[in-house]
Parts: structure tokens; sequence; C-alpha cells
């Protein structure tokens, strides 16, 4: 088949978006990919990943493997608001703590920054009703 996109050119390009480097099990990360695929092909143009090879069907250029990492690192972000809030939050009959100091509106405003980034990948690459 040649030189294709692999999922590890995506996954390089999404883990270059943290200032730390996180440790995120493959698998998991196949997993978003999987997903920022179906949006990918639905929101834009369809695009052909095979699971088993871990490759797409073409070379994919930087624009559009930036904005399948856009889209990862959004699945990454609600799993860190999803996180944040059961741990930071302790609720009972009787009791109720949330320890979150702000844990829990910074998580969500990150979340707000990555989405709102998804969506301008995203219509940047549509066309336009101009020509």
């Amino acid at each position: 088949m040649g030189k294709c996109t692999t999922a590890k050119d995506v996954i390089d390009f999404f883990e270059s978006s943290f200032a730390d480097k996180q440790i995120i099990p493959f698998d998991l990360e196949l997993i978003w990919l999987r997903k920022a695929v179906s949006r990918y092909s639905l929101e834009l143009d369809p695009l052909l990943f095979d699971s088993t090879l871990e490759q797409f069907d073409c070379i994919l250029n930087d624009t559009v493997i930036s904005t399948l990492a856009a889209f990862m690192k959004e699945y990454y972000q609600e799993r860190q608001v999803s996180k944040v809030n059961k741990r930071v939050s302790i609720v009972g009959k009787d009791l109720s703590i949330d320890g979150s100091n702000g844990t829990k509106t910074s998580e969500k405003s990150h979340l707000d920054y990555v989405a709102e980034n998804s969506r301008d990948l995203v219509e940047n690459q549509k066309p336009t009703a101009f020509i």
C-alpha cells in the first residue's frame, strides 16, 4: 500500500499538545483516534482508517492530522473533567465536601477552550459560499 499516515503520526501530534509528558495508555489513544476519525468523516470528509494495521489508506496533510489531534485532545479533556468531578466531590446523606479549589472550573474552562479550537479547525476547512 506504500507510505500512509499511521496512528502513531496522529498520536505524536496529539501528544505534542501537552506541556508535560502525559502517560496515556496507547489503547485509549487509539479509541480516541477512531472517534476522531468518525467525527472528521461526519463533519468534513470521509477518512478510511484500518484499526488492524493502525494506518490510513493515504497520506494525510498536516491540517487533517492537526484536526484529528484536536478532536483527541477534546476527548482527553472531557475525561479530565469527569475525573476531577469524581475525585474532588464527596456527597453523602449528611455531608457534602467539595475540595476542588477551582480545579473543576479550570478543567471545564480548558475543555471549553479545546472544544472551541476544534470547532475553529472544522469551520476553517469547510468550503466557503463565495468563489
